[in-house]
């Protein structure tokens, strides 16, 4: 067996900011778990809800794995194991009832498992972190939802330009409209976006997004546009309601239908990669060092994640766009 791994948190000069987290566990599971950035601030035990979430998140299925009774790994038990370990983090930081109205103050993760259950191999996805079997087979779950956000820094990004602004400009107020929203204007936006312009840019994106996307309703595309990651994206965590829904694992209930899981032979696999998105693309074969040249050739290609490799977050000096994370096994 070969077993390889390797977690790179975007910040450089604080490497214990990492939200995402792995676990390996020969003989009963691997996984990789990313951290819902957060962006109110809040921290807990010293840390931003992105990293307790990936914590959280990491030993309760570590524990779920170790437990006698769980080596058939049903999926539905798996996911109200974790959902009871957010909760109770909850209560103990005393913010249930916060958390339950307001999906931005949620501890938030995605995970990617791999688990031996007899002759099979069960993958679980819960959220878009991916996973590649035999260096070919990938799976990723991708509801779209990061294809509308990211146009609105693009769109954004435009009209700066257009207006003259620097690169510094283009990069900080681009941010600020994709992570707030289109519909209320922010100080930082002052002085290359007014109230009026902005309700241009946003009536503008709004034509562009529903011309692009013609499956989602107008008024979804309006709430995520509108509210942007911070308040619009939740209302779509967790539901099937819209074509927009995605899921994560946040102490609420997981709507199973949006888990992807998939059993393969342990006789057919030759490899497994487990990633989350902080890698753009994948590694030309499942090594670390295939992976982080993937991950090289995309920071030198498009750094700005605005061209090849569009996205809510570009690099920034020593910041990059995202923690990533992969693991690899080798029967």
């Amino acid at each position: 067996m070969r077993i390889e791994a390797f977690t790179e948190g975007k910040n450089l000069d604080d490497p214990d900011a990492n939200e995402d987290q792995l676990l390996i566990l020969p003989g009963r599971g691997y996984a990789v778990i990313d951290g819902v950035t957060d962006r109110t601030g809040h921290r807990y035990d010293g840390m931003l809800a992105g990293r307790m979430a990936g914590l959280l998140v990491r030993d309760a299925t570590v524990a779920f794995l170790l437990g006698p009774a769980n080596h058939d790994l049903h999926p539905e038990r798996l996911v109200a194991h974790v959902s009871t370990a957010i909760q109770a983090a909850y209560t103990r930081f005393g913010i249930a009832e916060e958390a339950l109205a307001r999906p931005a103050r949620r501890f938030s993760a995605t995970l990617a498992l791999a688990a031996d259950v007899g002759d099979l191999l069960r993958i679980v996805l819960v959220g878009d972190s991916g996973a590649r079997l035999n260096g070919e087979e990938l799976v990723r779950v991708d509801p779209g939802l990061d294809k509308v956000t990211a146009g609105i820094r693009l769109a954004a990004w435009r009209t700066l330009e257009a207006r003259g602004a620097d690169h510094g400009t283009c990069l900080r107020v681009s941010r600020s409209c994709v992570f707030n929203g289109l519909a209320k204007h922010q100080p930082d936006m002052h002085p290359w976006l007014d109230q009026p312009s902005l309700a241009r840019l946003r009536e503008d994106y709004l034509g562009e997004a529903a011309a692009r996307f013609p499956t989602i309703p107008k008024a979804d595309l309006e709430a995520l546009i509108d509210g942007g990651i911070i308040e619009g994206q939740g209302q779509f965590q967790n539901n099937t309601k819209s074509p927009l829904s995605y899921c994560v694992l946040d102490g609420f209930e997981v709507p199973m239908a949006l888990v992807q899981t998939f059993d393969r032979p342990k006789s057919e696999i030759r490899s497994v990669e487990l990633f989350t998105d902080g890698y753009f693309e994948p590694g030309s074969e499942p090594t670390v060092d295939a992976w982080e040249a993937a991950f090289a050739h995309v920071e030198t290609t498009d750094p700005d994640k605005r061209d090849q490799y569009p996205s809510v977050k570009g690099t920034v000096g020593r910041i990059r766009a995202d923690d990533r994370t992969v693991v690899i096994v080798e029967p």
